[in-house]
């Protein structure tokens, strides 16, 4: 299992994971056979990466191990998911599908240099083929996905904890997935800066990405609540949320002696528009416009906080003994 650790792909992973505790519990009635669908497809095809393992030597027959371990893992989280609301026609069905993933022995694709005009991959994955494409979208897509997906346990979470009681239960090891998710967050947004400023990038350029890339868990929050409810009330209030979450994880990371007055600024600013939350009735409209007041004094004052931030420091991430 320590192999699989360091070979396994656990960024996807654990969003599969996830989404197939809290899948049912979202689409209950006439849409309850779409988690099925989705478990199956799961149980039955998803496999560790083999490129990884011929780089290091390894063959079929562990790559088939790893496989069985993963499709363990999948078929417990997909049978606690039915669990959580009665879905007991499910259980035989993954059981079977389980089964027979774990007794066939598929033949992995091997890759590699070939006369067929076929190459094998760069390691540049979706991401252009620049410094900035590198060391800032591939690292940070990857640390605000993590958060997007937190923010979408918590509300799951706080939406449906009261019609499932299974799920206050559940919900202790999901918060602490999410709260792992977001250690690794942390430990990307540091590898980020730190290899683009290494490779001859500048702070300042780094800030305007991050605070570009940082609305991804607002856009997301939003999107994600306009679906699953129709009040706008609620909606404003994840988006006013959700406005604080790359503000909060980039400061607590690179937070130190001497850009700690900016971080007082935040503090004071995010203390503030809680006051007048708590105590002032406001309207939707009004909670929109302090969540963008508040991005936007951060982004406007992040090249300043990242020019005093220690890049090589440890930060929240190597607090935490992530880095």
């Amino acid at each position: 299992m320590k192999l699989l650790w360091y070979l396994g792909d656990w960024w996807s992973w654990s969003f599969f994971f996830v989404a197939l505790l809290v899948m049912p519990v979202m689409a209950q009635g006439a849409w309850n056979v779409l988690p099925v669908i989705f478990s199956l497809s799961l149980i039955l095809t998803l496999a560790p990466d083999f490129k990884k393992y011929q780089l290091v030597g390894l063959g079929s027959k562990i790559w088939n191990e790893h496989r069985r371990s993963l499709i363990v893992l999948c078929a417990l989280a997909a049978a606690i998911g039915a669990l959580t609301v009665q879905l007991w026609w499910a259980l035989p069905i993954y059981a079977v599908a389980a089964a027979w993933s774990m007794y066939r022995r598929p033949a992995p694709t091997r890759t590699g240099y070939t006369t067929s005009g076929t190459q094998p991959s760069s390691g540049f994955g979706w991401f252009p083929r620049t410094l900035t494409g590198q060391t800032i979208y591939r690292r940070q897509v990857k640390a605000w996905g993590a958060a997007c997906l937190a923010q979408a346990i918590g509300f799951v979470l706080s939406r449906y904890k009261e019609d499932i009681p299974l799920l206050g239960f559940l919900g202790i090891f999901i918060w602490a997935l999410s709260i792992a998710m977001l250690f690794a967050a942390f430990h990307s947004l540091r590898v980020s800066l730190r290899e683009y400023t290494v490779l001859g990038g500048s702070r300042a350029v780094w800030s305007r990405h991050t605070a570009v890339l940082g609305l991804i868990p607002v856009l997301v929050a939003s999107a994600f609540s306009a679906v699953l409810t129709n009040d706008g009330e609620l909606v404003a209030d994840i988006v006013l949320l959700s406005a604080t979450c790359a503000p909060v994880l980039v400061t607590l990371e690179f937070l130190g002696k001497k850009n700690c007055y900016l971080f007082i600024l935040y503090a004071s600013l995010i203390a503030g528009i809680v006051v007048v939350y708590v105590q002032t009735p406001i309207s939707t409209i009004a909670k929109f416009f302090l969540a963008v007041v508040f991005y936007a004094v951060w982004a406007l004052t992040l090249p300043s906080y990242m020019r005093r931030a220690n890049v090589h420091g440890g930060g929240m991430s190597g607090w935490l003994g992530v880095s």
